[in-house]
């Protein structure tokens, strides 16, 4: 097994991957690792992995010109699309330097490219690990590792409690669709404890939180704990290491220094204008017929990649109050882990709409969907949530429970009027018996473990012990368990 490991700054991630490539090389794995910069490089101590190479991107990039036989080769791979989740990162924490030009992401898209193709031919990788597809560096290894028939591993936390997924193409996650069909047509048959797991899941659903929502930790705002810790200082003197850096060599972290600035100056906005943002929550009106739109976090890659198409949640939610049928309004809950980052003025923007009403994070999402006609959203679990509780959805974006039978799918903005009127009020069409296959579909596309990628070295390599363990089972081969009790 010929593994490339990715790694870039996203905060602890690599303590997981780099106990976890650890015991696939201690079982004969051999390892490369890619990373983005110089800084994820030192931040990560991707040097402590003695047996696994290492190649930087930044390095590779500064010296790269662009190559217009590489970018014709993947030209049937949407390669400017994979460009908008770091994008939207680099406008949203100020990473690039603003003279970046059309020339700029040529380069980048072709040193990307180049530069996958050059570890996948030297090393014959066979297998890439990372989390789910959620930026251009990831993005464009898959790319190679599609046309060069390897496998892709994301791993990624999934909204049944207790089970995590390894993904591949984002776009493409169709293992519930493939399970569900299986189990209709008799060709997969759950296994008992698997149908008394879904069943309890489904008669608790409204008293459920998926995981991730529990260890993200974005819905604190205090910066006195946030900032104020003594991990900080050493964390503030490795980025002023970094001062001079470019902003755009290293495209994913640029200036360290500035981009960890644009971090803090945003969260401490968020904390100035929470009281304001407060004043413009609205209350439910008993009686009301409504449709409930949750809204998302930005910048992630459930909408910069799942939804693409519609990043701009303004003019989503305008489009939509301006299309609703006649006596319905718009519900918009904003969301628990990203309220009071949008700016004062979109909040206003939103109160200004005919027909919306702004509801505030904490309002109960569940007892919401009840009451509501429908969902409409761009990828959010709410969604999924609705279609377990028998209300139907009007889906924008890409995601895995998209095949529901409960799932109106939005082609066209430009015809959402005549889509709202033909299926708002349509009765249920599926059952219980429907939602628990459909749950045993989805159980049977994740694996059992609680991943939790934000964890201190401790627990993150005890972690990976665990998930290895479940993945050695999983293909049917022993591994020396490292796992503590």
């Amino acid at each position: 097994m010929n593994i490339l490991l990715l790694s870039n700054n996203a905060p602890n991630y690599h303590h997981f991957f780099k106990a976890l490539v650890s015991l696939y090389a201690r079982d004969g794995a051999t390892v490369t690792v890619a990373v983005d910069s110089r800084f994820a490089r030192r931040h990560n101590r991707l040097d402590e992995l003695t047996f696994a190479p290492i190649h930087e991107f930044e390095t590779y990039f500064v010296n790269h010109r662009t190559d217009p036989s590489v970018l014709a080769r993947y030209a049937d791979f949407n390669l400017n699309s994979a460009l908008l989740s770091d994008f939207e990162r680099a406008q949203v924490y100020g990473v690039w330097d603003t003279r970046a030009d059309l020339d700029y992401f040529d380069r980048l898209k072709s040193a990307l490219l180049s530069f996958f193709e050059e570890i996948f031919d030297r090393y014959s990788i066979d297998t890439v690990i990372y989390e789910n597809v959620s930026n251009a560096f990831a993005h464009f290894a898959l790319f190679v590792a599609q046309r060069r028939g390897a496998a892709y591993m994301g791993f990624t936390g999934s909204r049944l409690p207790g089970r995590f997924a390894i993904t591949s193409d984002p776009l493409e996650d169709d293992a519930t669709a493939r399970n569900f069909e299986a189990i209709r047509s008799g060709a997969l048959v759950p296994g008992p404890d698997v149908r008394h797991w879904a069943g309890e899941y489904l008669s608790r659903i409204e008293t459920i939180t998926p995981d991730y929502m529990k260890i993200n930790g974005l819905d604190r705002i205090s910066l006195f704990r946030r900032y104020f810790r003594r991990d900080r200082l050493a964390q503030l003197a490795a980025l002023l290491r970094h001062i001079g850096d470019n902003r755009t060599d290293a495209f994913q972290i640029g200036n360290p220094l500035r981009t960890y600035w644009g971090l803090f100056s945003r969260n401490v906005g968020r904390r100035l204008r929470v009281s304001r943002v407060r004043r413009l929550y609205q209350q439910p009106v008993e009686g009301e017929r409504f449709l409930l739109y949750p809204m998302h976090f930005h910048p992630e890659a459930s909408t910069s990649i799942l939804a693409g198409s519609f990043l701009d949640e303004y003019e989503v939610i305008r489009n939509i109050a301006f299309n609703l049928p006649e006596g319905v309004r718009l519900y918009v809950k904003d969301h628990i882990s990203a309220w009071a980052y949008p700016t004062l003025d979109f909040y206003r923007r939103l109160r200004a709409l005919p027909n919306v009403r702004l509801l505030p994070p904490e309002a109960p999402t569940k007892q919401l969907i009840k009451k509501s006609l429908a969902v409409i959203t761009l990828t959010s679990t709410v969604g999924y949530e609705a279609l377990l509780l028998k209300k139907r959805v009007f889906l924008y974006g890409r995601v895995f429970y998209e095949f529901h039978k409960g799932v109106t799918r939005i082609e066209s903005p430009a015809r959402l009027h005549e889509l709202l009127m033909r299926h708002i009020d349509r009765p249920v069409d599926w059952d219980d018996a429907y939602n628990l296959d459909f749950v045993c579909a989805y159980y049977e596309a994740t694996l059992p473990g609680t991943l939790n990628l934000l964890q201190g070295p401790e627990p993150a390599e005890k972690m990976a012990s665990e998930v290895y363990a479940v993945l050695a089972a999983l293909h049917g081969h022993e591994v020396k368990a490292a796992v503590t009790a």
